[in-house]
């Protein structure tokens, strides 16, 4: 079986040492150590290699048997199976434009994103203060919430997409849905207490929409269903 050790190095550093075979190539310096007292060793063949051009090469070498087995016969002529890769700096800065161009629209994305979602959070923070007095910009607001929290899963933020859905909880307190607000708020503090990094601010803005929708509830109580039940007011986060 011809086997070629194959060294990487830039005569400082040892950047790899490979074992190549007829079926397959290794990285083993276990191995090469063994086979290397096995197999006597003459001087190594030496030759200069832009430093760029030797990844393609290995990457060659793994997914071609093809060219791994005349690759070994070429190096290992006159017994010498040793052969070392001096790298040298590469004549050519490679650019990877296909990976820029994804990159570039990627940014362009988050920047998009980012500034939408700073607009909106203007935008709704306008029309949450006017739904104490405005039944329909408390609508708008919660709409407004539903966008700011599509844009939070498009960005991958967790903690962002907490935060609109409060801002939606918090619309559908000023809309009187208490039933459906209590279950988000209650959701987002359960989640944001177990979490292993715990958001202290985004656990006082729950305490605080949760101290919002006892005093609407204890409102809307009085005034339009003074007997209702008074489970929601005892409920204390």
């Amino acid at each position: 079986m011809v086997v070629l050790f194959l060294n990487i190095t830039d005569n400082e550093y040892s950047y790899g040492k490979f074992v190549l075979e007829r079926n397959k190539i290794e990285e083993n310096q276990d191995k090469l150590d063994y086979c290397t007292k096995k197999i006597p060793i003459k001087k190594p063949k030496r030759i200069r290699i832009d430093s760029a051009f030797v990844n393609y090469l290995i990457r060659e070498l793994i997914i071609s048997e093809f060219y791994r087995v005349h690759f070994i016969q070429k190096w290992t002529a006159g017994l010498n199976h040793n052969l070392t890769l001096i790298l040298k700096p590469t004549e050519y800065d490679l650019i990877d434009y296909n990976w820029n161009d994804r990159v570039y629209v990627m940014v362009r994305e988050r920047c998009e994103l980012d500034h939408a979602l700073s607009w909106l959070s203007t935008l709704g923070g306008a029309f949450s203060a006017l739904g104490d007095y405005f039944p329909n910009c408390a609508e708008t607001a919660g709409k407004i919430s539903i966008h700011q929290l599509k844009l939070a899963l498009r960005l991958g933020d967790p903690s962002i997409a907490a935060r609109c859905r409060l801002y939606l909880s918090l619309s559908l307190i000023q809309k009187k849905k208490f039933r459906y607000a209590r279950k988000i708020i209650t959701k987002e503090y359960n989640l944001a207490i177990g979490a292993v990094v715990v958001d202290i601010r985004l656990l006082n803005m729950c305490r605080g929409i949760w101290a919002k929708l006892q005093y609407e509830y204890e409102l809307f109580r009085k005034k339009v269903k003074p007997n209702l039940c008074t489970k929601m007011r005892k409920f204390v986060i």
